[in-house]
């Protein structure tokens, strides 16, 4: 499950990044729009940081310079997302998490190079804290607009307004779960699944349907539904199941 969930991952960056060429910026987390006078760095950091991100992810698939790769896919992250966010993460919590959750999963690969195991259980214990702030703002947001939130489920399933609440329920569920040694696991792996059918069932379709930005919440999805799996396994492995 860690193979699958760090290969999901990479999957789902590399659409990132190949995005970026189309949109001119840097598209992963959709951050806030740069000052006027940074403004003028695009679209060529875009293009850089995809490029880099991209021959970053060849190299950790090749298994060669695998930790620079990561350290170097963490950077990219944080310097051209994360800054932009920090000043305005009250009025987009979601998306400011999702910078962070999207650094950790880079650390959690790295955590599995030998030199880095050492810190495994602290990378683990952040990204668990990571993701139960991101799932909970996330199930917070689908209670508040649920009457809008509702109209991104595919129109041909039924019962919409109920479903965008147990999805909130489920999201609440997942990262008070995952803050528990006893529900980590199945929290971790119900939150894989569930996401994994996002993807497939509202992102997907969408960005075919739609185009433009919806093609982030696909990357988004698959790493995020990666993360969940890498997380699953290393729990497992940690805490067998009996």
């Amino acid at each position: 499950m860690v193979t699958a969930g760090k290969y999901m991952y990479l999957a789902g960056l590399t659409e990132l990044a190949i995005y970026n060429f189309f949109k001119g910026d840097f598209a992963m987390t959709r951050p806030p729009a740069l000052p006027e006078w940074l403004k003028g760095i695009n679209p060529v950091m875009a293009y850089v940081a995809g490029i880099l991100l991209l021959l970053c992810i060849a190299l950790v698939i090749w298994n060669k310079y695998t930790s620079q790769a990561l350290i170097t896919i963490a950077a990219i992250i944080f310097l051209c997302a994360t800054t932009r966010h920090v000043f305005a993460v009250w009025k987009d919590p979601i998306n400011g998490f999702k910078t962070l959750w999207l650094i950790g999963a880079a650390l959690l690969i790295l955590s599995e190079v030998e030199y880095y195991r050492k810190y495994q259980r602290h990378i683990l214990f952040a990204n668990v804290i990571v993701l139960f702030m991101f799932f909970y703002h996330c199930a917070v947001a689908h209670f508040q607009y649920a009457a809008s939130i509702q109209y991104l489920i595919p129109s041909y399933i039924p019962f919409r307004l109920f479903f965008t609440w147990l999805a909130g329920i489920c999201l609440l569920f997942a990262g008070i779960g995952l803050l528990t040694s006893k529900f980590q696991q199945p929290a971790a792996l119900l939150s894989g699944i569930q996401i994994t059918g996002w993807f497939l069932l509202l992102h997907l379709p969408r960005a075919f349907t739609m185009g433009g930005d919806e093609w982030i919440g696909v990357g988004e999805s698959l790493a995020v539904a990666g993360i969940c799996f890498m997380l699953y396994g290393m729990f497992r492995r940690a805490h067998p199941i009996a």
